[in-house]
């Protein structure tokens, strides 16, 4: 056994022992109270039937063929509207495109500019009520209201920061002031080769766009510190994205967000009005290891996406990295809120495995159980009765689906 095999087999035989044995775990959760905060741990689904989710999509947006207002390009966000509408947050022409319950396209409205109604960049959607949708314009720092025909009604200016360049939206409260995230990122660097985390501050922008205050700061993405060689061969110091580094996932609903360190199977939930932590959601975790294969199926992946001078760069900062960490992350950097507040949290994989599962916690954090989502497909929109997302085909083209959602009990 090597001394890396050994290391490993040492820390994943300690998280093991510090849970009970398989046949000795509870079937339901286990809560209790500290300093206020209610601890929920997980072990074991306790729905009585599984949902699921079904394979073939009940609609289809986008078009390798069509005309133009099929062919979607650069999808940043799409929402299922109450009466079976769905809009499309298409960036590459800075449209919010509307089609019916049937996929037939019915009108845009946007488009590229400044003025009342247009963006400059179009980076995301939510709803906000039963009748308005809201649009962050990040480069104008801007939050404009539309109603669900597609009509401009208003825009907020959001307060330009020091500190705040480009906003990274997490999500909207009931009030309508926006949390929003910015990584503190630190230029240059200094040897030795290492890994560290940055720092992620949450911003809470008021309903009117002003006075944006900080609601706390968390770990953020796990980057690698290397040595690669600038223009003439002089060193120089970059920061790249660790593989199987940790991160820290964002949501954001009525009177509470959530922040998903995934260090740990662990997501710590706030509530608002006051700010402080009132819920921890905990699920028992077994660590997957970082092999050999992992780590080759990572960087062949990686070097695929790529061609040329950055391919190469890359190719050279993976000689030059700290070891990777014996164990992944317990669980993806992604998550999201359904309309009952039952958090969806993506479980991590495999590099090359072709499935993708989700546990599912109810609002106050048991958990319910585990689904899987059809490949490829990343989820934008989640309803009682179905999931949207944007797949990518073999030639990139984008389409929006709609998955029907059957809920068991």
């Amino acid at each position: 056994m090597t001394r890396r095999e050994l290391e490993v087999f040492v820390l994943v035989s300690i998280v093991l022992a510090c849970t009970e044995s398989p046949s000795h775990l509870p079937v339901g959760p286990v809560i209790r109270d500290s300093a206020g905060v209610r601890i929920v741990g997980n072990s074991a689904a306790t729905w009585t039937v599984p949902w699921r989710i079904a394979e073939a999509p009940s609609l289809t947006i986008g078009s390798i063929d069509g005309d133009s207002t099929h062919e979607l390009y650069d999808v940043t966000g799409a929402l299922r509207l109450d009466d079976g509408r769905v809009v499309v947050a298409n960036h590459g022409t800075r449209e919010l495109r509307f089609y019916d319950r049937l996929g037939t396209y019915m009108g845009s409205a946007g488009g590229r500019g400044g003025g009342p109604g247009e963006f400059e960049s179009l980076e995301w959607i939510a709803r906000f009520g039963p009748d308005s949708i809201l649009v962050l314009d990040v480069w104008a720092h801007r939050v404009s209201y539309f109603d669900t025909a597609g009509r401009f009604g208003r825009s907020v200016q959001l307060e330009p920061s020091a500190e705040i360049l480009l906003p990274r939206p997490v999500g909207f409260f009931a009030d309508g002031s926006l949390l929003a995230t910015h990584g503190l990122y630190h230029l240059g660097g200094e040897l030795p080769i290492r890994s560290e985390r940055e720092e992620d501050e949450l911003f809470r922008y008021r309903p009117d766009g002003a006075s944006a205050t900080v609601v706390g700061s968390f770990p953020g993405p796990e980057r690698d510190i290397v040595s690669l060689s600038g223009p003439g061969g002089a060193p120089r110091v970059e920061r790249r994205a660790r593989l199987f580094g940790r991160a820290t996932g964002f949501a954001a609903a009525g009177h509470r967000f959530y922040v998903a360190d995934n260090a740990t199977y662990e997501i710590r939930v706030y509530s608002t009005d006051p700010i402080q932590l009132m819920l921890l959601i905990r699920k028992e975790h077994t660590p997957l290891v970082v092999t050999d294969a992992d780590a080759r199926a990572m960087r062949d992946s990686l070097l695929a996406s790529r061609s040329g001078p950055a391919r190469r760069m890359m190719q050279r900062s993976f000689e030059n990295r700290p070891p990777l960490p014996p164990v992944m992350p317990a669980y993806a950097p992604d998550i999201h809120l359904d309309p009952d507040l039952n958090l969806w949290v993506r479980e991590y994989t495999r590099p090359g495995e072709r499935h993708v599962s989700w546990s599912i916690f109810t609002d106050a954090g048991v958990f319910l159980g585990t689904l899987s989502t059809p490949w490829g497909l990343k989820i934008l929109d989640i309803g009682r009765d179905y999931v949207l997302g944007l797949r990518r085909d073999e030639y990139d083209v984008e389409y929006v689906q709609m998955h029907r959602l059957i809920r068991g009990s």
